[in-house]
C-alpha cells in the first residue's frame, strides 16, 4: 500500500500471482483526488444546531422519565424537517443528500420511531 493510497483511503488489491512495485516517479506526479465540499451546498449550521439542541433536549426528557415526550420530540423534529425538505427542496437549511433521499430518511425515521413507541406501550 502507497502513502497515496493511504491518504486516499483506498487500497490495492493484489491480484494472485502478479507483483509489482510501484514506480516512485509516477507515485508523486499523480494527481490526488478530493472529494467535492461546498459548503454552499450544504445545510445551515444554524438549523442543524438547532437540530442537536432538540436531540440533546429528548435526551433529557427521556433521562427524567418522561420517555414518550422524548420520543414525540424526536419523532416531530424528523417529521418536521422531512416536509421542510420537500417542500422547500433546494432552499431548505436541512440538506444532508438529495431531496428524496433527506425526505424519505426523515420521514421514514419520525413514523418509525413513533410506529416502535407505540408498539412498546401496546405489549405493555
Amino acid at each position: 500500500m502507497t502513502r497515496q493510497d493511504i491518504d486516499n483511503g483506498t487500497r490495492r488489491t493484489p491480484i494472485v500471482g502478479v507483483t509489482s512495485v510501484p514506480n516512485r516517479h509516477e507515485e508523486a506526479t499523480m494527481p490526488q483526488e478530493h472529494p467535492y465540499v461546498s459548503e454552499a451546498k450544504e445545510g445551515k449550521p444554524v438549523c442543524e444546531w438547532i437540530v442537536a439542541l432538540l436531540v440533546c433536549v429528548s435526551g433529557i426528557l427521556a433521562a427524567f422519565g418522561y420517555t414518550m415526550a422524548a420520543t414525540a420530540l424526536l419523532a416531530a423534529t424528523a417529521i418536521v424537517l422531512g416536509t421542510m425538505r420537500i417542500i422547500l427542496r433546494e432552499r431548505s437549511p436541512w440538506k444532508v443528500r438529495s431531496v428524496a433521499f433527506d425526505a424519505s430518511m426523515s420521514l421514514c425515521f419520525g413514523v418509525g420511531v413513533s410506529l416502535l413507541d407505540l408498539s412498546i406501550r401496546v405489549m405493555l
